[in-house]
């Protein structure tokens, strides 16, 4: 059963007795913001478009069902709101990808992507793929926006919210190169020794962020498994490295099936960008 509060109900956000219907004005507005902050890019990118021509609709319906419990993770550590004060999470990132759809749907037909002459069923393949930045835009517009107050008690262990917070990470920040071309033609002028390199700075660039900057104070002690720097640099990568696969597949760039000198040059290289936004989501999320 659903509950809905009134308009006018009073309720408390962040100490202040406000209205409901204002609190939520406020939070779904900070939800647009943060959509549009993070997937601008993806809104303006050619590639974009052409991919939501020719990807096959099993995919992209399977992809955008995913991304909604992507969106409900992300919901989890951070949000568009200030206070969780809605009783259901599920229902907020339901409400994240509604944003997501209004602000895809309404940049693009202002940019003249899409029109009433553009076919309907082209135009609702490419909105559906670009709901998917930027509702997780909206989920993530506390932390972007909102001076990181997100979420602090997940309902995760310490090891776990290790792996989520890197797939998570990892997974916006991919988002945004994995659909353009250039991780292409990045592979078409690297040698087999510098595909190496790249895999070693993965590693190295994972450790240093979270292990040598020192940007937070992390207790390693209440871990049961990743209990060691090292480890959790080598377990985020591998994270980092299945993600870069599944977005190449998606956006059409190359499958596991392929030969080997087709998918693993360019999931290396896309894993260099994934492995750092991971590192950035364990520090952040």
């Amino acid at each position: 059963m659903i509950a809905i509060t009134p308009w006018d109900c009073e309720i408390t956000d962040k100490d202040e007795c406000c209205k409901a219907g204002d609190v939520e004005t406020r939070d779904l507005a900070r939800g647009m913001a943060g959509a549009l902050f993070v997937s601008l890019p993806l809104l303006f990118t050619m590639e974009m478009w052409q991919i939501a021509r020719t990807i096959p609709d099993t995919v992209l319906l399977i992809f955008l069902s995913l991304s909604f419990f992507i969106v409900r993770a992300f919901i989890e550590f951070a949000g568009y709101r200030r206070e969780a004060w809605q009783r259901s999470k599920w229902w907020d990132a339901l409400v994240a990808m509604g944003i997501g759809l209004v602000a895809s749907a309404v940049t693009l037909f202002v940019a003249g992507i899409i029109s009433f002459q553009v076919d309907y069923y082209l135009s609702a393949k490419l909105i559906a793929l670009e709901t998917i930045p930027t509702s997780i835009g909206a989920a993530v517009a506390m932390n972007q926006l909102g001076g990181g107050d997100a979420a602090k008690d997940v309902p995760f262990s310490p090891d776990l919210s290790v792996l989520i917070a890197s797939l998570l990470g990892g997974f916006l920040f991919a988002f945004n190169i994995a659909p353009t071309i250039e991780t292409k033609v990045i592979v078409l002028q690297q040698s087999w020794w510098q595909v190496g390199l790249t895999f070693l700075l993965s590693l190295g660039v994972s450790y240093l962020m979270v292990a040598v900057a020192c940007f937070e104070t992390r207790d390693l002690d209440k871990r049961r498994i990743i209990n060691a720097e090292w480890l959790e640099a080598l377990i985020a990568y591998l994270v980092a490295f299945l993600i870069s696969m599944l977005l190449l597949w998606v956006f059409g760039y190359g499958t596991p099936t392929d030969p080997l000198e087709v998918w693993l040059p360019q999931t290396i290289a896309l894993a260099y960008a994934t492995t750092l936004g991971g590192a950035a989501g364990r520090l952040i999320l």
